[in-house]
């Protein structure tokens, strides 16, 4: 059996369908697709082809190095912990093991790059583990596709045990750096949870980048300049002609060269010429994120959506340094593929025009091709994001194939008087690759045409002040280019880098800039000598990462060398952490300050607790009480925005949840205020003019009328106890709606299904629309009327039957039914408070087993709660009594007593004296054979 070991579940599944041949309809051995140890397995023929899920085994210190507070095992000590491998996946491990006894032929096929081969040794390892003896194979591909696939399985090679070991080393000396940098600030700064301050030998030089940049931008001092131009016309056609002294740096060498321009405005010089548009070179990773960057993809997400790409075979792996295309690489064969695309005008258009050999760029490596298309999508078959990035890719591969763009140039220089101007201007003359790659505008300037001599009138001399502007913010794709040339991370590593900082709230916004947190760490470690946010020890590093890759140095010695440079850097740390931890404390409390507190001036600051509750309280408190709720944690995390609110002078708030788009809160006391608006107005004393007294003593809920101090409402409305008092009875009672909507609410959340057009809370909204507020008010509801509220007639009658079973639940242990006895009320059909009052207690207690006695309370209970007569009093031995003399009469059987107890008849007395045809309709027996039974107890008496 041979065994073939794929990087991820759809790459195992495409390879299958490759190697067997399935892949086209009809053709090929069928692949039988299966679960084994809960891993999906596809076989064909004698092959089974299984996918990891990227690392299947971790790297971790060993036992006894979990407490962040040990004293023994403090951070430092991370450094010369010892590493252990442990199973991550162990279903997958299991199987590995399982299989590769029975494997006659192993071959590894994971992504081939240094993470990718390191992934397939920890694969050897297991195989090894279970069957010494079974040869083990490498194929290297760069995509996804039939020809490469068979490729690489037809010319297999070893594993790269240099490259894997250089793997090894990152995932080591980053696993060392980070839990002993982020163990250490996080003490430090008394943080832990979910908000440990994270650090890393890649991270903090990236992020300290970015808060330099803040600084430059926040130094920056604006420095005037100006600049001369003149209009004119040739023919009726205007022209701007700008002065040669490209910008004049006192205001006074304008003016006087503005004083110096005189009419007329003489054409001294006409100078044609040509300008070769150069097509671009072919993508590797950083060229592709700058160009994704410019249609707004963030990196992370333009890296997820190429290697989504890559794994179906629609582009090359995504991961490469390389600008150059091997002499390999079937450029012909893409081309013809892509003709089956609907790019395909642009693919015949390159045909035609294709330049003799590709463009190339700077930078060569023989691991993978730079990125290209590999197969042809239909625009269908992919997201509106994934055809994006796709045609963003096969349209960068066509420019590199086609033909230089040519623009025509034209320069007039011009004398107005003591000063001279020019004009330039050009034409796009050959489009060339322009005519594929529509990512950047031509943008022509058409001047007419001027001879030498031309004497131009000068209709108007500006002369503008203009400032100089500081260095922009970086994009993403701008810092990650920044991070290639120091040296800091790899292709593969970059963005996850930039997309760490985002999540641990370092840096926010686009272009991103640091939060005063982000800055804190920064700073705190700049100020102290810290030499980690320094990209020289961590391009050192990489570099010599590199070199264990080319077998010039030994994963051994990296190592060791990254730990010398790591114990400098907790010198500096061990030596000031007091002051470190005391700075950035003091940088997270500004950060959740958001402006000063109405009540007493103090600051407001958002605060969350152990729980997942989270509220805007004042620092003054317990002296001043006064706090805005928020949304629960669940719905995100609050943190506070630049923009502030005109009104009440407080920082924005918006709450962020990984993998949901951010809240956006606003002003947190607007927001207050509005959520507020419908509660007073349900309160009919509450005009606006008294709503607008109450916000001007700082009184903004419903609820606070209801709970602050009578004498502060007094005094805040300028009125009488009496009318405070009626004013908190109308609070209350609304409380008391809100409460009962927001039970209905989270009643519809738990039982309606979202799906597209209607989520739960739209339908809680149509409910409280149409004026039901409680669960007593849907229980009453018609499934018809439910279903014009965006629920089908399923749904509706599901809805009413659990809102039923709930509310009437609710209603009898409220009425003192207890919990123990409900139970088997509502197992015996017994479900309503109406139940109770309608059949007799003799009925009630045969169907349930619970005595008569008790029975008997229970109706008694919930009648009076509901305002009805309640039953006579029924004892057991009344009834027991009772059934014995009626089992007396001939055919009169258990089951025919059991519809007389539902009837109401317990004795002969009351089966005597009975309406005969109401008895016969209640119990569904014959009004002959009642009047037979009722006979046979005038006889017997």
């Amino acid at each position: 059996m041979r065994l073939i070991i794929a990087e991820k579940n759809i790459a195992a599944r495409r390879i299958a369908d490759i190697l067997s041949g399935s892949e086209k309809p009809g053709k090929g051995t069928p692949v039988r697709t299966g679960k084994e140890n809960g891993v999906n397995t596809y076989r064909f023929e004698d092959t089974v082809t299984l996918g990891l899920r990227g690392h299947v085994v971790e790297i971790d210190f060993e036992p006894g190095y979990s407490n962040w507070r040990s004293e023994v095992n403090t951070p430092r000590t991370l450094i010369d912990a010892g590493t252990i491998k442990k199973p991550t996946e162990k279903n997958i491990v299991s199987l590995i093991k399982k299989l590769s006894k029975k494997a006659t032929l192993v071959t590894i096929a994971t992504d081939f790059d240094r993470e990718g081969e390191l992934i397939g040794k920890e694969a050897f390892e297991i195989v090894r583990a279970a069957n010494k003896d079974v040869p083990v194979q490498r194929a290297r591909f760069s995509a996804i596709t039939p020809h490469e696939i068979s490729t690489a399985f037809q010319d297999p090679a070893e594993i790269d045990f240099d490259l894997a070991a250089a793997g090894e080393a990152r995932q080591i000396i980053d696993l060392i750096w980070g839990a002993s940098l982020t163990r250490f600030i996080s003490i430090a700064a008394k943080r832990g949870g979910k908000s440990i301050l994270s650090v890393g030998r890649v991270q903090s030089p990236t992020l300290a980048m970015i808060v330099d940049r803040e600084k430059e931008i926040e130094a920056f001092v604006p420095k005037p300049y100006w600049m001369l131009s003149v209009d004119t016309e040739k023919d009726g056609t205007p022209v701007t002609a700008r002065h040669t002294t490209d910008r004049f740096h006192t205001k006074s060498e304008a003016v006087k060269a503005e004083q110096n321009t005189s009419a007329p405005l003489v054409v001294t010089s006409v100078k044609e010429g040509t300008r070769v548009d150069r097509a671009p070179a072919p993508f590797d990773t950083t060229s592709f994120i700058v160009a994704a960057g410019r249609l707004h993809f963030s990196a992370a997400n333009a890296m997820r959506i190429a290697e989504d790409l890559y794994m179906n075979g629609y582009v090359s792996y995504p991961r490469t340094d390389n600008t150059i295309y091997p002499k390999s690489l079937d450029v012909e064969d893409i081309l013809q593929q892509l003709r089956k695309s609907p790019l395909s005008r642009a693919v015949e258009w390159t045909q035609a025009h294709r330049r003799k050999e590709p463009t190339r760029g700077k930078k060569s490596s023989t691991d993978h091709p730079p990125i290209h298309p590999a197969g042809a999508a239909k625009k269908e078959t992919l997201t509106d994001d994934q055809w994006k990035i796709y045609e963003l890719i096969v349209r960068r591969f066509l420019a590199t194939l086609s033909p230089d763009a040519r623009w025509t140039t034209l320069k007039y220089l011009f004398d107005a008087g003591a000063e001279t101007y020019t004009a330039t201007g050009s034409r796009l003359a050959e489009a060339g690759y322009r005519e594929v790659y529509t990512y950047s505008e031509a943008k022509e300037t058409i001047l007419p045409v001027m001879n030498e001599g031309d004497r131009l009138p000068i209709l108007a001399v500006n002369n503008e002040e203009k400032f100089t502007t500081p260095p922009p913010r970086y994009s993403q794709s701008k810092l990650i280019q920044r991070m290639e040339e120091l040296g800091l991370g790899t292709k593969s590593t970059r963005h996850e880098v930039i997309g760490k900082l985002i999540s641990r709230r370092y840096v926010e916004g686009t272009p991103v800039r640091p939060t005063l947190v982000g800055r804190g760490v920064v700073e705190a470690m700049e100020n102290h000598g810290v030499p980690i946010t320094n990209p020289e020890m961590t391009s050192t590093i990489e570099q010599h990462m590199e070199e264990i890759k080319e077998a010039n140095l030994s994963r051994d010695e990296v190592i060791s060398e990254s730990k010398t440079m790591l114990r400098r850097v907790f010198d500096a740390l061990e030596a000031n952490e007091e002051q470190i931890g005391r700075e950035i404390m003091d940088r997270n409390d500004e950060e959740r300050i958001i402006g000063k507190c109405p009540v007493c001036e103090h600051d407001l600051m958002i605060r969350q607790t152990r729980g997942m509750s989270q509220f805007i309280g004042c620092t003054g408190y317990p002296e001043c009480t006064f706090n805005i709720g928020l949304p629960s944690a669940a719905w995100g995390t609050a943190i506070r925005e630049d923009k502030t609110c005109e009104s009440h002078g407080l920082n924005f708030v918006r709450l962020i949840r990984k993998g949901a788009r951010p809240w956006e809160i606003g002003c947190p006391l607007c927001n207050h205020i509005n959520s507020n608006s419908e509660a007073f107005r349900m309160m009919p004393s509450a005009d606006e003019k008294m709503v607008a007294r109450l916000h001007a003593a700082h009184i903004y809920s419903v609820y606070e009328v209801a709970n602050v101090e009578p004498e502060r409402l007094t005094t805040a409305l300028a009125t009488d106890v009496a009318t405070v008092s009626r004013l908190r009875e109308e609070a209350n009672a609304v409380l008391e709606i809100l409460r009962k909507r927001s039970e209905l609410k989270k009643f519809v959340r738990k039982h309606v299904v979202p799906r597209r057009g209607r989520s739960p809370a739209k339908v809680a909204a149509a409910l409280v629309e149409a004026g039901v507020s409680d669960l007593e008010g849907l229980a009453a509801m018609t499934p018809d009327a439910l279903t014009k509220m965006h629920l089908s007639a399923a749904e509706a009658e599901t809805l009413l039957n659990e809102t039923r079973a709930v509310y009437n639940r609710a209603k009898l242990r409220e009425y003192g039914v207890p919990a123990v006895s409900l139970k088997k009320y509502f197992e015996a059909g017994i479900t309503t408070p109406a139940d109770f009052c309608s059949l007799h207690p003799a009925y009630l207690s045969v169907v349930t087993g619970i005595k008569p006695e008790t029975v008997w309370k229970h109706a008694t209970s919930v009648c009076t709660g509901m305002g009805v007569a309640p039953p006579e009093k029924v004892t057991a031995r009344m009834v027991e009594a009772g059934r014995n003399d009626l089992l007396q009469i001939p055919g009169l059987g258990e089951m025919m007593l059991e519809r007389l107890y539902r009837a109401g008849v317990i004795d002969m007395a009351g089966l005597k004296d009975a309406d005969a045809g109401h008895l016969a309709e209640v119990t569904g027996v014959t009004l002959e054979k009642i009047r037979a039974f009722q006979d046979a107890c005038r006889e017997n008496k």
